[in-house]
């Protein structure tokens, strides 16, 4: 693996800018060796008139479209996406297909407003499962992060990060495709009901 190239796929990657112990951390490498990179990578991406350029602001460095570029990009970019709601998308890829009703327990009553916008950003699909929805994310989401949506272990990886919890592999015990049964959860006080429709008695299924 080339170094250089290494801090590339950094600055790439972060979408932002970073100091120079933010990429040492990242890469590995040593801090004087990411600064040579860094202006050799400036140099490179000026020479070859790209759109892109790797740029110092203050203390950090950044990867991003040149200021004569940007307004015709901008229609291209993707709908920007609050923390609060990335960390949501995030448990709902890690632990899909999930139960809304088992996601309002982690995150509260906002799950509601959150799968909305989710779903509107075209980002999760909300199916009707029993009392309940089934969430899930969509090919969209896979293209809107930049992941490679085969790699769906990769992707819950990723994820985990994102919404800061522990990854532990799937088994494949575990079916990736079925909501887990759905424990009994009482409706908060002022909270709507997803889903009134109860299931039928099991003695009313016998007859």
């Amino acid at each position: 693996m080339k170094e250089r190239a290494l801090v590339e796929a950094a600055l790439y990657s972060a979408g932002r800018a970073l100091t120079i112990d933010e990429l040492a951390r990242t890469t590995r490498l040593d801090p004087e060796a990411i600064k040579g990179h860094l202006r050799a990578l400036a140099g490179e991406y000026t020479k070859r008139e790209s759109a892109l350029e790797v740029a110092q602001i203050g203390t950090k460095w950044t990867m991003q479209i040149r200021s004569e570029y940007t307004e015709r990009a901008r229609a291209f970019a993707p709908p920007e996406i609050d923390r609060d709601l990335l960390k949501t998308v995030a448990l709902i890829a890690y632990h899909q297909p999930i139960l809304q009703s088992n996601l309002f327990d982690m995150i509260g009553s906002k799950v509601y407003e959150h799968t909305k916008g989710l779903e509107e950003l075209g980002l999760i699909s909300r199916k009707p499962s029993g009392r309940s929805f089934a969430l899930a994310t969509t090919r969209y989401f896979a293209e809107f992060f930049g992941l490679k949506s085969t790699d769906r272990e990769g992707i819950r990886k990723i994820m985990a990060q994102k919404a800061g919890v522990p990854y532990t592999e799937r088994s494949e015990a575990t079916p990736a495709d079925e909501p887990a049964p759905e424990a009994p959860v009482a409706t908060p006080p002022g909270e709507p009901a997803e889903t009134q429709t109860a299931a039928p008695p099991a003695a009313a299924a016998d007859e």
